[in-house]
């Protein structure tokens, strides 16, 4: 088997012209929208990132505005939150938004600067996976998993003009120049701040390709290996560090979330007696396998974690050989992600309830993957149990480990809920503890005649 480096979508080098500075295991560049502002308007400094590696980068910008006027008035330019941090995922591509006051008085001019001094740490030992010295243009249109929203972005974005001068001993500050104009009477225009995603290996990436070279890879060599005990022996551990330093939690906790993310490994190489949902379905990847794919250009249903994985094969044979690794690492956040979506259709299935609309799920999943894979502070009790606690009850069953004690386990889980109940239950956060008996009252019927 030949092992290449994959050929992501430059998306970066597309909208900034290739102008790109490079920090460690990110790719960026600066721009400034509007380039020329008008006194006493807001405007927004713009930060691309591109991720070259297979590692999650911690990211800090730090905005570094002019400190006077051309004139030397101090303080014509301010930003609320001029620091901002974030999480990069592997390859992932998007930008910053910084927004910027100036004063109405802020003199007119034509050779200010403001620079972003950036801190990037890689949170496991980076691998490059992506190439940007290749001349193939980016297609848009091939690459159909980006929405609507998304190109309109892409194509917004690269209307600007980007930087990648540096300035500063380091070399970690980009550096852009902009204009002030005079005043002039306009509606009031609202900048939205933040972290957009524009491109990423899980949601985004054309499957078709890589399912091609690697369906026997999957079928004969990785499927097989996808063992519910090693699994949950390798999974269980990195859960635990992912919440215990945010959150109190507890062993049997851990227990159900890892069998939720267990259960969506379970699901690949084998179909349960009966899916709980329609979609479940999509989790059974052998089935994609075995009878093939759309060749129409629509969307090819795979989980997130196997889409990771099928870039992973064509850098890394330790992904082929050793998929639980893999997945217990730099696909960890896509399985996450997999596993959330599972857990809540779960919890619908089991309990009748509705739990919000595919958008809604999507924001949702969104949040706690994003808060579970970097918490800036404290986990909630949502946070922790739903769904993935209260998933993984449900699916508890269905996940055959060596010596497992399921029934204990409930037991265990129902006298902490109780605890929490009093503890930490607030008319905010009821709604959890409501489904939360009603989950475990599901769960425990086989049980009623034992009990």
């Amino acid at each position: 088997m030949s092992y290449q480096a994959p050929n992501y979508p430059d998306v970066l080098g597309y909208i900034t012209d290739d102008k790109r500075a490079t920090i460690g295991a990110v790719q960026a560049a600066l721009a400034v929208r509007p380039p020329i502002v008008r006194a006493g308007r807001t405007f927004a400094a713009i930060v691309m990132f591109q991720n070259l590696s297979d590692a999650n980068v911690d990211i800090k910008a730090t905005l570094q505005l002019p400190p006077k006027d051309a004139v030397r008035k101090a303080d014509r330019f301010r930003c609320k939150e001029p620091t901002a941090s974030f999480v990069l995922g592997p390859a992932e591509v998007g930008y910053l938004v910084m927004p910027i006051d100036s004063a109405p008085d802020a003199t007119p001019g034509q050779d200010y600067k403001l620079a972003v001094d950036l801190e990037v740490e890689a949170l496991s030992k980076p691998r490059r996976i992506r190439e940007t010295d290749v001349e193939a243009e980016v297609n848009l249109d091939y690459y159909f998993f980006l929405s609507e929203e998304t190109i309109l972005r892409i194509i917004a974005l690269k209307m600007l003009t980007f930087s990648a001068s540096k300035r500063g001993l380091k070399g970690t500050m980009l550096e852009v120049g902009f204009g002030v104009a005079t005043p002039q009477p306009q509606p009031s225009r609202q900048v939205q701040p933040g972290w957009f995603s524009l491109w990423s290996l899980s949601a985004n990436s054309d499957a078709r390709p890589l399912l091609e070279r690697y369906r026997k890879t999957l079928q004969d060599e990785v499927l097989p290996r996808l063992d519910p005990a090693a699994l949950f022996q390798s999974l269980y551990p990195v859960t635990q560090s992912r919440i215990k330093p945010y959150y109190t939690v507890e062993a049997v906790e851990i227990y159900f979330i890892t069998k939720l993310l267990v259960s969506v490994l379970q699901l690949a190489p084998q179909p349960p007696d009966q899916y709980a949902y329609p979609e479940e379905a999509e989790y059974t990847i052998s089935t994609l396998l075995r009878t093939g794919w759309p060749t129409d250009g629509s969307p090819i249903p795979l989980p997130h974690w196997s889409r990771g994985l099928l870039h992973m094969l064509g850098v890394d044979e330790e992904a082929t050989h050793d998929p639980i690794t893999a997945l217990s690492g730099p696909l960890y956040d896509d399985l996450l992600r997999d596993a959330i979506t599972h857990g809540f259709r779960q919890i619908s299935a089991a309990t009748r309830r509705d739990m919000g609309s595919t958008d809604e799920l999507l924001t949702y999943t969104d949040y706690l993957v994003r808060t579970l894979r970097r918490p800036r502070q404290r986990l909630s009790v949502r946070d922790v149990y739903m769904p993935l606690v209260l998933g993984g009850v449900i699916v508890s069953q269905q996940v055959h480990l060596p010596k497992d004690e399921p029934l204990r386990r409930l037991h265990d889980l129902t006298k902490l809920l109780d605890e929490r109940e009093t503890s930490e239950r607030t008319e905010q956060n009821a709604f959890v503890f409501q489904v939360a008996d009603e989950v475990t009252d599901w769960a425990s019927r086989p049980y009623r005649d034992w009990m």
